[in-house]
């Protein structure tokens, strides 16, 4: 589970990721991205087009897990809030996760190693 420290809640710090940032967009999840000089932060979103509250925080959960795996290589100076697509339901982890790593290096939010 990400840290209290990590998670977006407030339904203000959603608006001005929504309003300020780049989106960028996979198979199975889509992400708005707002990089400058605060801190990190994550938060993650599943509609009700993804099917029922199982699916939606199944699809949560995914991506929560992908982000808590790979938080130290995510910059440290930005923000981004996942979005979970409804190709997502019966999909596994690890395809999942390569999903997002590479939407995550298309959008240039990753350290270079």
């Amino acid at each position: 589970m990400l840290k209290k420290e990590f998670r977006l809640r407030k339904k203000s710090g959603f608006k001005v990721i929504f309003d300020n940032g780049n989106n960028f967009s996979e198979k199975y999840a889509a992400i708005y991205i707002l990089k400058g000089k605060q801190q990190q932060r994550f938060g993650f979103i599943a509609s009700k087009k993804i099917g029922n509250s199982v699916q939606r925080n199944r699809a949560k959960r995914l991506l929560r897990e992908v982000v808590r795996l790979h938080i130290s290589e995510i910059k440290p100076d930005i923000q981004i809030i996942f979005i979970a697509r409804p190709r997502i339901r019966g999909v596994y982890f690890p395809e999942v996760e390569t999903s997002i790593m590479m939407m995550l290096k298309k959008a240039k939010a990753l350290t270079t190693k």
